[in-house]
């Protein structure tokens, strides 16, 4: 009887532990990017960060192969070559701290002002000119280079908020963190271990900017500060949609709503009643029953794609 009793006390103890954890677990912490030590083993690792050594390695003239994202023995080898090169101990392994010494160019923008906006401030992000904005009382500030998500892992496009920042051990994110809430994965703006990637489409859909970069401007920017991202890549819909839905097409259909004189509130993503009643306002104005649901024909008089 004993036994059993103890055994619940700890089963129902375990159920606490693990709803505490997944109380303050973040979502998605880590979505922009892989932190993690790469070497052989079976079965092999894989995935983008892999993919993204083998182009820095082959750009360097170390790699020869096909860029695979599998971490095999011709990538092992490439990467004991680059540390013969830097003097280090030929491993074969990358680890975190390996890869900034990958890179032989500046880390920091060039001519920009250094000095903090005196104004309220807001950051644009523009994916297809590879820029992020820093605006002071609705006038531009300073600007800078970025590397944005992959086509395969594209950024998140909307109007988005800073909830959350924090000094990074310069690791995979680089020495800082503003964490965007984004209501589908774990999305910021943040450095990198990678510096050669700013400029160009590389990331797993964070907002990658050098360090000293992201160093400048992050006592610029408050909890709470608003950041706008925008692109142009195509963004797959799936309708009927209603109430409750949350996801990147949303952001496509708040920002249409607006454009046709139906507010629906901030394009964060996430269908609210507020956007609930913007459709149904557009409905009522089209003479259409007002159900709230963006169907085919809410789709057609919004004029997307």
């Amino acid at each position: 009887m004993k036994k059993w009793l103890f055994c619940l006390v700890f089963l129902g103890a375990a159920v606490a532990c693990a709803a505490l954890v997944l109380e303050h677990f973040q979502p998605g912490e880590h979505q922009c990017r892989y932190n993690r030590k790469l070497y052989l083993t079976h079965p092999p690792l894989e995935g983008a960060d892999v993919a993204e050594l083998q182009e820095r390695l082959k750009e360097l003239g170390y790699y020869p192969g096909e860029i695979t994202g599998i971490y095999d023995e011709a990538t092992a080898r490439a990467v004991r070559e680059a540390q013969t090169d830097l003097e280090l101990e030929p491993t074969g392994e990358a680890e975190l701290w390996f890869w900034p010494l990958l890179y032989h160019g500046e880390d920091i923008t060039q001519g920009e002002k250094t000095d903090p906006p005196p104004g309220e401030v807001h950051i644009e992000i523009y994916l297809d000119q590879l820029k992020l904005t820093v605006f002071s009382d609705g006038e531009e500030w300073a600007s800078f280079p970025i590397s944005p998500g992959r086509p395969a892992t594209p950024s998140p496009m909307g109007e988005w908020r800073i909830v959350e920042k924090s000094y990074r051990p310069n690791d995979a994110f680089g020495t800082r963190w503003m964490r965007l809430n984004v209501p589908w994965g774990g999305y910021g703006v943040h450095g990198t271990n990678a510096p050669w990637s700013i400029g160009r489409v590389a990331s797993l859909g964070c907002i990658r900017m050098y360090n000293k970069d992201v160093e400048l401007i992050y006592p610029w920017i408050p909890i709470g500060t608003r950041v706008i991202i925008t692109g142009n890549y195509h963004v797959q819909y799936k309708l009927p949609m209603r109430e409750g839905r949350v996801g990147q097409d949303v952001v496509m259909v708040q920002w249409a709503l607006r454009k046709a004189g139906f507010d629906p509130g901030e394009a964060d993503g996430i269908f609210d009643a507020d956007m609930t009643a913007a459709v149904k306002n557009l409905q009522r104005t089209m003479g259409l029953e007002p159900t709230g649901t963006v169907d085919e024909t809410v789709f057609w008089l919004i004029n997307l794609p």
